[in-house]
């Protein structure tokens, strides 16, 4: 039995809208469909997406609540399975160590180059006050990655064995957060 999962990365002028729809089935996640709405009215993208999931029938999409996703919201059907993300930086680490061990596990697997793109531009940076970050090469989007990693976070509730986004209180003494993803990769990998 296969269940769907989405992804809904929301925007309005600088950055596209974006979709990602994966299947789970037998404890892989594949990428079974994508949209991509280029510089469009959110009205517009809340039609299509009642479409899109009468269609696709998702048991959840998850979408960032933070930004115009509050507001956006209120345009979307109820039969839409929305999810709220609060995609703080602490979220979006998180989300990126569950994807990368996604793919570590080979767990996920993707169709769309340019989703594939998107994934291998994701620069790790250091912040002068010493905080992990990530971000896409200036001049490129990464609005399919970001959709990709909220699907993900939804979907993790149903795989087993898997870590889920979680945020945690961390001590003075913390290593980085990718540090961390990695050692409950590895820690994950060993108890399979």
């Amino acid at each position: 039995m296969s269940v769907k999962f989405g992804g809904l990365d929301m925007a309005m002028r600088v950055d596209n809208s974006a979709l990602i729809v994966l299947k789970l089935e037998d404890g892989m996640l594949e990428q079974v469909g994508q949209k991509v709405w280029p510089h469009i009215s959110l009205d517009k993208v809340a039609g299509d997406m009642l479409k899109i999931q009468h269609i696709e029938k998702m048991k959840a999409i998850g979408y960032d609540r933070l930004g115009i996703g509050d507001g956006a919201r209120q345009l979307f059907s109820k039969e839409v399975p929305l999810r709220d993300i609060i995609s703080s930086q602490t979220n979006k680490l998180a989300m990126i160590g569950l994807v990368k061990g996604l793919f570590t596990q080979e767990k996920l697997e993707v169709h769309d180059k340019d989703l594939f793109r998107e994934i291998l531009e994701q620069e790790k940076k250091i912040s002068d006050a010493g905080n992990v970050l990530y971000q896409h090469p200036t001049g490129f989007h990464d609005d399919r990655f970001w959709a990709l990693c909220y699907a993900c976070s939804v979907a993790s509730y149903s795989l087993a064995g898997i870590p889920r986004p979680t945020v945690a209180k961390m001590s003075i003494n913390r290593k980085p957060l990718d540090v961390l993803a990695d050692l409950e990769i590895e820690k994950q990998l060993k108890s399979i």
